[in-house]
């Protein structure tokens, strides 16, 4: 259904033609309909109607771009795609915020629930493939820029007009729930060489980078029923490094049970994929101390 209903426009300019580009707006896939004069009353108060330089001054939440006329509460002086541009860079600052850390994506203006940053995690979660991904990333923040919502406020407005994304968003609260569980079930160790150790027996895949945010540097996880091939479980350790090499354990852990690897990179390994291990998750724990 998308967030935009049509775009109207007066003339096409370099001006007009700009903030379709900035909106993100395709008329391939969106109406977009050139009128006569000024929008109708009705047009204008309808924020799924975005109005190019055809009334509506000072009326940018509304979705109305112009400055020829009247302002209405605050006006403006700059051109529709400025106004445009303005939106745009608002979302680029929500953006460049969580990337430095500055901001956490759970942060959201005036409370409620799904941030941005939480609804692309939640999208992320549900669509594997990466073109779908991209696609549904770009629909995302084409919808928050087109809707005029402010990105550092809640998205949930958007919801219903983004196919897939209240299933996202579900996806989202499930896997924090899952997060805080984790976080709470671990227990804490030090190891040998003073590094924080946290163990914890989960199915949930992401325990070793919830952790990580909880201040561990090294996690012992054990899946006791991770899906493996054939449709079978297994019974399966991961150990894992922040930023930390783990490949001290590989030896004596293969010496103990043959199939123990990981990739290159050494921050991560785990015990056989396809046999369950037969291993004591304090034999791997006691190791981890040791060695780490």
């Amino acid at each position: 259904m998308g967030v935009v209903r049509e775009t109207l426009f007066g003339k096409i300019d370099l001006d007009t033609l700009t903030a379709l580009f900035v909106l993100g707006i395709d008329p391939t896939r969106q109406a977009v309909r050139q009128i006569s004069g000024s929008a109708s009353a009705e047009a204008l108060r309808d924020p799924r109607a975005i109005c190019l330089e055809v009334g509506g001054t000072g009326r940018e939440k509304e979705n109305n771009f112009d400055h020829h006329g009247p302002a209405s509460g605050s006006g403006t002086s700059l051109s529709a795609c400025a106004q445009a541009l303005r939106r745009l860079a608002r979302l680029v600052d929500y953006v460049d915020e969580l990337d430095r850390g500055v901001r956490r994506a759970e942060e959201i203006v005036g409370g409620g629930f799904p941030s941005l940053a939480q609804l692309v995690s939640g999208m992320l979660l549900v669509e594997r493939d990466p073109q779908r991904r991209v696609e549904c990333g770009l629909e995302i923040l084409r919808a928050v820029v087109q809707s005029g919502l402010d990105p550092y406020a809640s998205i949930e407005p958007l919801l219903e007009h983004l196919p897939g994304a209240t299933r996202w968003a579900e996806e989202k609260r499930r896997h924090d729930r899952a997060f805080e569980q984790v976080c709470a079930e671990a227990q804490w160790r030090t190891t040998a060489g003073g590094a924080s150790l946290a163990v914890v027996e989960t199915s949930w895949v992401g325990a070793p980078g919830a952790l990580y945010g909880r201040g561990a540097i090294f996690v012992v996880a054990l899946n006791p029923a991770m899906e493996a091939a054939g449709g079978k479980t297994v019974r399966k350790f991961t150990v894992a490094g922040h930023r930390q090499s783990v490949t001290a354990l590989l030896e004596p852990l293969c010496a103990l049970e043959p199939g123990w690897g990981g990739p290159q990179h050494g921050t991560i390994i785990g015990s056989p994929r396809d046999a369950s291990s037969g291993l004591g998750l304090e034999q791997v724990v006691a190791l981890a101390i040791e060695r780490l």
